[in-house]
């Protein structure tokens, strides 16, 4: 950024001197910024950034989330792995991005795969079905066979109360529902098709 700063400067034959007093800083700050010095502010960038003529833009990416033990989800992936068939392989927080992005479930079938991804709470559904459903894609372009997405969240009122909101996408983006999930899952037979599955999360000390 330093450097991009410095290269717009000159070629408006701006002075340094210049370049600090329209953005209201000092000399020495424009220079440590055009040196690439992170001790900087964002605002004191971004007025640097505006005197020669750049808008800076600042873009959050999806990258390595907080672990599962972190977020409280592993006791859902527990529950969903004690009643896999042992035909089924898991996985957890397999990596399937290069911005350090996983599934946090991976369960390979003999036919398909499932991408498990675990919802504690319903915030805001459409969003975490499209990170979801980006995460599948990523997972497909690594193998070959089926890739059925398996949205688990967390059961209780409020999340139920959250998502009944959105039952036109429910329905028509994960049509299975929690029993036939559970059913495959347990015979380790093919889910044909994507759902979503309510799970309770198992009482403290079990």
């Amino acid at each position: 950024m330093g450097g991009e700063i410095r290269v717009a400067r000159v070629t408006l034959s701006m002075s340094g001197r210049s370049a600090a007093r329209r953005a209201g800083v000092s000399s020495s700050t424009e220079q440590r910024i055009e040196l690439g010095d992170p001790n900087v502010s964002v605002a004191t960038l971004c007025a640097v950034a505006e005197a020669v003529g750049l808008d800076l833009v600042l873009h959050a990416y999806p990258g390595r989330a907080p672990g599962l033990r972190d977020t409280g989800q592993l006791d859902l992936v527990e529950v969903v792995r004690g009643q896999a068939h042992e035909g089924w392989q898991p996985s957890v927080e397999l990596l399937v991005g290069q911005h350090g992005e996983s599934i946090d479930l991976a369960l390979f079938g003999p036919r398909e795969i499932w991408a498990c991804e675990i919802e504690r709470m319903a915030t805001d559904f459409q969003a975490q079905y499209r990170r979801a459903d980006r995460k599948r894609a990523m997972l497909a372009a690594l193998h070959q066979r089926a890739i059925r997405l398996v949205l688990v969240v967390e059961d209780t009122r409020r999340n139920r109360a959250s998502i009944r909101e959105h039952e036109g996408l429910v329905r028509a983006q994960l049509p299975a529902g929690s029993r036939e999930i559970i059913a495959a899952l347990r015979t380790g037979s093919q889910l044909g098709r994507d759902g979503l599955l309510w799970l309770r999360r198992p009482p403290r000390g079990r």
